[in-house]
């Protein structure tokens, strides 16, 4: 029997809470991580949506960034969503002088490029998981827009024919929240990296 993958989710700030049912309903076990040292017995992570300043200021101020990225350097699997792909990006565009981001994906940002709260909407992404097309529904809060896309990242998913999803290695960044949909696709793709 398979062993089952354990994700920590950051649980700095944002929406963490609906990670943790969207990947336990997909089998995994989940807690939220706060600390550099409660990584240590992750199989992959998650970055939530939420605000990216506030993340740049709590992650780097104990050191819980800089160990994710060795872990993600070391092959752990890391999916970041909304802020979390801020987050992981090598470059932001615009008004960013307060966020740090990893430089796990080899692609720039442009935050809240979708507008603001009340612009949210939900639309279809076309993806690309494991080598089968999928149409899955897109959550877009206050979204990040990918900008640009170069080095070994690769586009895996598009909303009307702008990139929305973005692998480099085990490393995922997504413009939307799958975990708010009922759709397991990409949170069954995540956890398949660490399988």
């Amino acid at each position: 029997m398979k062993q089952r993958i354990t994700a920590g989710i950051i649980a700095l700030q944002g929406d963490f809470a609906a990670h943790q049912k969207a990947l336990s309903r997909a089998g995994a076990r989940t807690w939220p991580v706060r600390h550099p040292e409660e990584l240590a017995q992750a199989d992959a992570a998650v970055i939530p949506g939420g605000e990216s300043t506030t993340m740049t200021l709590l992650g780097y101020e104990n050191g819980l960034w800089q160990a994710l990225k060795e872990r993600a350097l070391s092959g752990m699997p890391v999916m970041g969503t909304c802020a979390g792909i801020i987050m992981l990006a090598r470059e932001l565009v615009g008004e960013s002088a307060r966020v740090h981001p990893l430089g796990l994906l080899d692609i720039a940002v442009a935050r809240n490029a979708f507008g603001s709260q009340v612009d949210s909407f939900e639309d279809s992404v076309e993806v690309r998981l494991a080598g089968v097309a999928l149409t899955v529904p897109g959550v877009f809060i206050r979204a990040p827009a990918i900008t640009q896309v170069g080095g070994d990242a690769r586009v895996l998913g598009t909303r009307r024919g702008e990139p929305v999803m973005v692998q480099q290695g085990k490393v995922l960044g997504l413009s939307f929240h799958p975990e708010l949909t009922a759709d397991r696709s990409i949170v069954e793709y995540f956890l398949s990296l660490a399988g």
